[in-house]
């Protein structure tokens, strides 16, 4: 259960004073954290008892990231459920599921932990869970019950708040929230204080928020209205070890990662660049951290939600894999990646675009001529990059819903620059494909690959979009059409506001 997160992460937004203790601590009531670290031991014996379920089997599974994996599967003897191994367990959080509705509850098992039995009980299966033979276990549930009083707690203030009309009132109902925060705060300093080296203290301290302090004065008097989003920033890594193999298989690695890339960091390459290298920087020192972190970044950033972001995937390439740092990797996925990203460094928002000399469909003969073509040859304040091929039901969508956008823009500046994917046998099926959709703008082609069109326009997959402004450099790459618009708009305006 989480609570509703009071630290504002928009730097143009300011904090209320009244709420400024108001960043919670109950997001780590579910938090159970795995480990996928291989190490030397006698074995695992965990004996399962399910009293109100009469299943005849129940599997072992466990997380990583937004996935449950499965380890073992048992059947019911004499009464109980026995796991057991001649390998220990990678250390974290695994997970009983029942058929057949896949009802679970989770314990922890940990290096030190290998064998001890666990009861519980239907419906309330994590309330009622009784471990023996493991303190770390029993020390996690003391927690999370702990917690879901407090939640509960917290629950209550929040809605007295939310109805609450008398504003005096209502300032004494935020004080309790904020000491009921305090307290849940010391308790969990406690925990971690008293139960060094264990399970349940590492995940205490790494989920814990970064306590924000007033705001020191600036020489004149004024506040930075930025410090908090700033010191919260600066202090989002402090107690989480990214070195602890034990946060590998779980969501929380991963959501983590993305709450301080895509929360706490200006979403503007060169800032992403410096924010993975500072991750990566600190997961390099245990490889299976680093192993996960990597190209769990690296495919974040292959298809980015924000345009303009697979600058950091070509940084990511050439700084680890290119370099020799993924180890690991395989020498067709190190090719891949690295040819991924030399095609993608060409079309990088801010370049200039390849200059390919390309030929030219004419419509008056039928057919692509030997006359050469390139995007620099075209006079327009905004040429449109139209990677498609021949017979592609994607590419057709897209045409369909270009001709539109052409129509209507043709005579404010626009002009289309298509370049088909038809090698020498297809160029046929490509002339099918234009009479058939009445393409009315510059159509071309790279038949026998001279210009390598594809390759320097990244068009290994299509269709691909790219929007050039008047002087070819690339101002928007891999859109929709209906993100055009928008997209030229927007550049006029900062060209006005730029004068």
């Amino acid at each position: 259960m989480y609570l509703p997160n009071t630290i504002n992460l928009h730097p143009e937004q300011k904090f209320s004073k009244d709420m400024k203790k108001l960043v919670f601590l109950f997001s780590l009531l579910n938090m159970l954290v795995f480990s996928a670290s291989a190490f030397a031991g006698d074995g695992y014996k965990i004996t399962v008892t399910i009293n109100g379920y009469e299943g005849d089997k129940v599997f072992l599974g466990y997380r990583r990231a937004d996935k449950v994996y499965s380890k073992d599967t048992t059947a019911l003897e004499k009464g109980k459920y026995v796991f057991e191994g001649n390998e220990p367990l990678a250390p974290g959080v695994y997970l009983v599921l029942m058929p057949p509705d896949n009802k679970f509850f989770e314990f922890v098992v940990t290096k030190a932990e290998q064998k001890f039995s666990v009861e519980t009980t239907a419906p309330d299966f994590t309330k009622n869970m009784k471990i023996k033979g493991s303190k770390d276990n029993q020390l996690l549930i003391d927690y999370q019950l702990y917690m879901a009083d407090k939640v509960a707690e917290s629950k209550k203030i929040q809605e007295a708040i939310a109805a609450e009309q008398d504003e005096k009132k209502k300032e004494k109902l935020i004080q309790d929230l904020e000491d009921l925060a305090d307290d849940v705060r010391k308790h969990q300093d406690k925990i971690a204080a008293e139960n060094p080296g264990t399970y349940t203290a590492k995940i205490v301290k790494a989920f814990q928020d970064p306590v924000i302090p007033e705001a020191p004065k600036n020489p004149d008097g004024s506040i930075d209205s930025l410090f908090r989003f700033k010191y919260y920033r600066w202090h989002y890594w402090d107690g989480f070890d990214l070195t602890e193999e034990a946060f590998v298989n779980t969501p929380y690695l991963k959501e983590k990662i993305d709450r301080y890339l895509d929360k706490t960091v200006y979403q503007i390459p060169d800032s992403i660049i410096l924010a993975v290298d500072f991750i990566l920087e600190r997961a390099e020192k245990n490889e299976t951290v680093f192993q996960y972190v990597l190209p769990y970044l690296l495919n974040k950033y292959y298809t980015p939600e924000i345009m303009g972001m697979d600058a950091v995937y070509v940084h990511l390439s050439d700084a680890y894999y290119k370099s020799g740092k993924a180890n690991w990797v395989t020498e067709e996925n190190l090719k891949k990646i690295t040819d991924d990203a030399f095609m993608m460094r060409n079309v990088l928002i801010g370049n200039p675009a390849p200059n390919v000399k390309v030929q030219r469909y004419d419509p008056v003969e039928d057919k692509f001529t030997n006359d050469l073509i390139s995007p620099y040859d075209v006079q327009a304040d905004y040429t449109i990059i139209f990677l498609w091929k021949p017979g592609c039901s994607h590419c057709k969508k897209t045409t369909e819903e270009l001709i539109p956008f052409y129509e209507e823009w043709k005579n404010k500046g626009v002009e289309v620059f298509s370049i088909s994917s038809a090698n020498s046998t297809e160029l046929e099926k490509a002339v099918e494909d234009i009479h058939k959709e009445k393409m009315p703008w510059i159509i071309t082609a790279d038949p026998y690959t001279r210009a390598r069109a594809l390759q320097n326009y990244y068009g290994t997959s299509l269709p691909k979009l790219y929007v050039l402004d008047k002087d070819k450099k690339i101002i928007a790459s891999r859109v929709g059409v209906p993100q055009l618009a928008q997209i030229i708009e927007d550049h006029k305006k900062r060209q006005v506001a730029d004068r």
